[in-house]
């Protein structure tokens, strides 16, 4: 099993936690994983992209379209990273938009990349914590129950890793997530030849 994941934001939103949970959830399923990380301006609101792979891999980092799986945690991220994203790819954005540019959604279409827009800040506004937006979109991404990442393991690695004070706020964040990605039915013509 091998996944190539890019994990996609902006300083204080969390990729850093998010890419760390994937990382450790593949651990923790007796996986081998790497992760290479760029932090750019992260304290000041910049880009941060974190590369995550999975199995037996020499070297962290993910070439032009070489990813299997985009979370983008901001949608202007998204439009930097896609270049990683291989063909029949899949993408997840964290947008308040109903639809992507008709220019971007051409270029999705043509490559066959299945591309679904999550409002993971909208999820997280509901229970109060807007900062946990990257737990919104982890649960989504656990619906499409790509192995290692079912919602049994990434809940677990979310218990191990977020503070006590923080973590039921978090894990009621993630639910909403995987429960609006299943309302939608995201998953339900994914691909499965995307990693």
């Amino acid at each position: 099993m091998r996944h190539e994941i890019i994990c996609a934001g902006i300083g204080g939103r969390g990729v850093l936690l998010a890419s760390t949970i994937l990382i450790e959830a593949a651990i923790k399923s007796g996986l081998k994983a790497v992760a290479s990380d760029e932090y750019g301006m992260s304290q000041r609101g910049g880009s941060v992209v974190s590369l995550v792979k999975v199995g037996d891999f020499a070297s962290p980092f993910i070439g032009r379209e070489n990813g299997g799986i985009l979370l983008a945690f901001e949608e202007s991220e998204f439009y930097k990273a896609l270049l990683f994203l291989k063909k029949g790819g899949l993408a997840l954005v964290n947008t308040r938009a109903a639809e992507l540019p008709p220019s971007i959604a051409g270029l999705l279409e043509k490559r066959e990349i299945t591309c679904r827009l999550v409002d993971g800040d909208g999820i997280a506004r509901q229970t109060g914590m807007f900062q946990s937006a990257n737990m919104a979109l982890l649960g989504f991404f656990a619906a499409f129950g790509i192995t290692p990442f079912t919602k049994e393991v990434l809940e677990e690695t979310i218990r191990s890793r977020v503070p006590e004070k923080f973590l039921a706020k978090n894990l009621e964040v993630f639910g909403k997530g995987f429960d609006a990605a299943t309302k939608m039915g995201a998953a339900g013509d994914r691909r499965t030849d995307i990693v």
